[in-house]
């Protein structure tokens, strides 16, 4: 299992359409979790994904066979420099 944590408060923030962020995970055919606060919303769910706040300390989760490469995805598209 692959985890990273992020502080959006620190980071630049790349607002996406949830759409667009589950069908990326969708790509992808690890499991990839989000925990902020106290709610935990599976990525891959419209549903759990739109009840969670996308702000403060932001816990992802990857597991599976091909875990690196969603991390990375997941990365460029929510964080990758803006400007860059």
């Amino acid at each position: 299992m692959l985890t990273k944590q992020v502080d959006s408060r620190e980071r630049v923030f790349r607002p996406i359409p949830i759409s667009y962020l589950i069908q990326t995970a969708n790509q992808f055919d690890c499991d990839i979790f989000v925990t902020s606060d106290k709610y935990t919303a599976n990525v891959k769910q419209y549903d759990e994904v739109k009840n969670l706040r996308m702000t403060g300390f932001l816990t992802f989760y990857f597991k599976g066979s091909d875990e690196l490469e969603a991390e990375d995805r997941i990365q460029k598209i929510l964080w990758e420099d803006i400007e860059g």
